[in-house]
């Protein structure tokens, strides 16, 4: 397993993490939904519940697990966004996705014109530029987000932006030392399993808007 596919594997062991992300995209996802990116199908259980949902994935050494972890019913595809059944979605979910994808202006128009008038994109991307280190480099970053940058952007690709964010600032915090500090390039296994009990009390912090943090979190809705 390559690094990227093994920290996969340890974020989807993460329950109380995923939990708080999935929290902040439940009220938005509708009950069609297109998820971007699907991975190992970390979150994929959970948006089936109640709901009809495609999972794009184009690694093909990821789809597998993808299937397994898919309840029936999900829509699997191996492939890009533009070979989802071509339905409108109430939402598109994609966390820790865009930040892969050179051309990240193309892929949130393709994004968009997949939602349904008043459909919802749920964005989750890694912030802060000067963050950027030795593990979004063993992660395939192309990038990490500046939030002004992000709105423009959403905007240029024709999204009205209802809620745009900076989020998890003690997360920040972890990837500061643990990347740029210390030059590692995996996340280590003690640290984020201590963390993963900690997000109860994180969720507390995560009421307070504040100028720092691990990831931005970007509600984005298609006109009409």
């Amino acid at each position: 397993m390559e690094t990227s596919d093994y920290s996969l594997d340890r974020m989807a062991q993460a329950d109380r993490y995923n939990d708080w992300l999935l929290d902040r995209a439940r009220p938005y996802l509708g009950a069609r939904v297109l998820e971007i990116g699907a991975g190992i199908g970390t979150f994929t259980p959970h948006l089936a519940e109640g709901r009809e949902v495609v999972a794009v994935e184009p690694d093909p050494r990821l789809v597998p697990h993808l299937r397994d972890r898919a309840p029936a019913g999900v829509t699997v595809v191996e492939g890009e966004v533009a070979d989802a059944p071509p339905v409108p979605y109430d939402s598109a979910i994609c966390f820790n996705v865009l930040e892969h994808i050179p051309d990240h202006a193309a892929a949130l128009t393709s994004f968009r014109d997949r939602l349904r008038p008043g459909g919802h994109l749920l964005l989750l991307v890694p912030a802060h530029p000067f963050l950027y280190g030795p593990m979004d480099r063993a992660f395939e970053h192309e990038r990490r987000y500046a939030k002004r940058g992000l709105g423009s952007l959403l905007h240029e690709t024709d999204y009205e932006v209802v809620e745009l964010r900076l989020v998890n600032p003690v997360g920040a915090l972890g990837w500061l030392v643990t990347g740029r500090v210390l030059r590692r390039d995996e996340i280590p296994t003690g640290p984020l399993a201590a963390y993963d009990r900690l997000v109860p009390l994180f969720r507390l912090l995560d009421r307070i808007e504040l100028p720092w943090g691990l990831s931005l979190w970007a509600v984005a809705r298609r006109p009409g």
